[in-house]
């Protein structure tokens, strides 16, 4: 057996079982088991060291700067008279990951590549329906349905540019609401006290103007000639799954008040798969055994990403507190959400993942107690527009890596709608500010 056959036939199985044993872990938390959240900590950094030299280099030289940055930070942190909790440490970012790790099994039940015998749409009513396609699916499934969607409307693994700007600007646009999306469970990690309803409110009209001004521009030839545009056919039989979980988060948290919506959804995606799996009879110990084996370990890059940020923010919480009584600043409102908002969005552009600058923010504003609902919905628009516009953004470095699309290109392609809808965030702040 060669070192390579070994690794994918052993190391990477065992990580998928480490990953899933760190979810089980958390559930089992949630659920009332006396556990600290550090042994789900423990389980996933296991899962980082095996996997580690399966990522990314680029992955792995951020995730090593986020590391020496807060180690570094919590070392200062300790120098200035700050204490040190070992099991916050390990524990980092292990809710936020869990949260991922459950919302990935969904897959199992939502497959928009089903329909691949079906012919598919042109001009302007594909525009439409592709944009509410991976809307929909990826606030469900998130990045993999940019590249279910991609390879099933893609030409010799060529998107045009039309293509690409509706699957990335309709991909991101779900980090303004989605329960489920990656955005939403940093926003409630660094914001728990959050209003969701709250949140909607800004969120989901922000989400349909995004998708409706990329649908306008794209529908007027901006982009490209719209009657060559080749989409995605989308059905209001996909659409059941989307509403069905944002209603069971909305029914669950009134019911159960004191469960965090974080909690809500690592409860609910997993136990809704294995419901729905069952009830079509599918194989669901098998299913879920090639999901751990096969899709889990494939979460390396953000596993490791998350662990490290978790990393940096425990530090630079550490390092805050001892410099709270000399911060500048003393409250957060509209205009210091504004200013937050648009440094988020100005970093993810020179090339820095919004996972960071909110680690950085969340961090710095963590003593003012702000209000959890400005500052979540700060950050959910940060990581909406900064990703779509962010050259090095995970879903625009996969569009470069999968379809040969120069992600400095789509940077282009997305400041003029990245401003537009910057208007309408900063309306949307002093709107929600209390």
């Amino acid at each position: 057996m060669t070192a390579g056959s070994f690794w994918q036939s052993k190391i990477v199985p065992l990580a998928g079982g480490l990953i899933f044993c760190g979810l089980s872990l958390v559930i089992a938390i949630i659920a009332g088991a006396p556990l600290p959240l550090a042994v789900a900590g423990v389980a996933y950094w296991g899962a980082v060291v095996l996997l580690w030299p399966r990522l990314a280099r680029r992955n792995r030289v951020q995730s090593m700067t986020l590391l020496v940055a807060g180690f570094a930070a919590l070392g200062w942190g300790l120098q200035r008279g700050a204490t040190l909790d070992v099991q916050a440490l390990l524990a980092g970012n292990s809710a936020l990951i869990s949260m991922l790790v459950a919302v990935s099994f969904l897959a199992l039940i939502s497959r928009p590549e089903q329909e691949a015998g079906e012919k598919l749409p042109q001009g302007k009513h594909a525009v439409a329906s592709s944009l509410l396609a991976v809307h929909l699916f990826g606030a469900v499934i998130n990045l993999s349905s940019v590249f279910i969607i991609g390879d099933r409307i893609s030409r010799r693994l060529k998107l045009e540019r039309a293509q690409v700007v509706v699957l990335v600007r309709g991909f991101s646009a779900a980090a303004f609401w989605s329960p489920f999306f990656a955005a939403m469970a940093v926003a409630l990690s660094y914001a728990p006290e959050a209003s969701l309803p709250r949140l909607w409110l800004v969120g989901m009209p922000l989400a349909a103007a995004a998708l409706l001004l990329t649908g306008w521009q794209v529908g007027r030839g901006q982009q490209g000639p719209v009657h060559e545009f080749t989409g995605y056919p989308m059905h209001f039989g996909g659409l059941w799954l989307p509403m069905l979980l944002a209603a069971a988060v909305f029914v669950a948290h009134a019911l159960y008040p004191s469960l965090s919506v974080l909690a809500l959804i690592t409860l609910l995606a997993p136990l809704l798969a294995a419901v729905v799996l069952s009830v079509r009879r599918n194989p669901l110990v098998r299913l879920v055994a090639g999901h751990c084996g096969q899709r889990l370990p494939q979460m390396g890059n953000e596993l490791t990403l998350f662990q490290a940020a978790g990393i940096l923010g425990y530090g630079l919480e550490r390092l805050s507190v001892t410099f709270a009584s000399e911060f500048p600043l003393q409250q957060f409102g509209a205009p210091e959400a504004t200013v937050a908002y648009v440094g988020i969005v100005i970093m993810a552009v020179v090339g820095v993942h919004p996972i960071i600058s909110i680690a950085l923010v969340g961090s710095l504003l963590a003593p003012l107690e702000p209000d959890h609902t400005l500052l979540a919905l700060v950050f959910l628009s940060s990581w909406a527009l900064g990703s779509a516009v962010g050259p090095l953004s995970g879903m625009n470095l996969g569009m470069q890596g999968r379809y040969g699309v120069d992600s400095f290109h789509i940077m282009r392609w997305n400041l003029g709608y990245t401003a537009l809808m910057s208007v309408l965030v900063v309306g949307g702040v002093w709107f929600i500010a209390p």
